[in-house]
């Protein structure tokens, strides 16, 4: 859940990006029993590329994402409750498969990617909150049926790669337009594509 709420409130860039790589590289973890070997490094392969893909969109020192509106704290209280929630709902009376600590996890990583995906007004935050959204959702699905078996575990690491590279190649389109790589002209923090200012004339 660390991960998730660095990723969700950083305003740095690279800083968002490692503490998403840090949730996709632990999720496959949260089930019980583990994955085999090969199904897991699958997973962990998918989660790095995607991670790597970002972390290239992110160069740059200064690179900056739109962050959290409302602060790391209310993120983390945020992010708690909905991980109570989720353990205290585990189920919903039905017979599950999986630990109920994958629901909690779940439940807490979609809680963190709503402001993301709503309020993003930027390519690679928008991004972030897709992947977390994306992470809770498979998290919760393990829960309640279990440990994935390995071609679905494939499939999810393919899922992961392409949704960082999707993301990647809209950074990079968005710096080729002239703006910082995710939606702002660098130097006035204008929407990309927007006209510039006329002066006033005060005569």
């Amino acid at each position: 859940m660390v991960g998730g709420l660095v990723a969700a409130s950083a305003r740095h860039a690279r800083t968002a990006v490692l503490g998403l790589l840090v949730v996709l590289v632990a999720a496959p973890f949260v089930a019980d029993p583990l994955p085999a070997m090969a199904p897991l490094l699958a997973r962990i392969v998918g989660a790095v590329l995607g991670g790597y893909v970002l972390w290239v969109a992110a160069r740059g020192p200064w690179t900056r994402t739109g962050g959290s509106p409302v602060g790391w704290p209310t993120d983390a209280f945020l992010a708690a409750a909905a991980a109570v929630v989720g353990f205290g709902s585990h189920g919903l009376g039905a017979p599950t498969t999986g630990p109920a600590a994958a629901s909690a996890a779940g439940f807490a990583l979609a809680a963190l990617a709503v402001l993301p995906v709503v309020t993003g007004r930027d390519v690679l935050r928008v991004g972030i909150g897709l992947a977390l959204l994306l992470t809770g959702a498979l998290l919760v699905r393990v829960g309640l049926g279990g440990t994935p078996d390995a071609v679905e575990q494939v499939m999810t690491a393919g899922l992961i790669a392409a949704l960082g590279g999707s993301v990647a190649m809209l950074a990079g389109a968005a710096r080729a337009e002239g703006a910082d790589g995710f939606g702002r002209a660098p130097s006035s923090g204008r929407l990309a594509g927007q006209p510039d200012p006329q002066p006033i004339d005060r005569r």
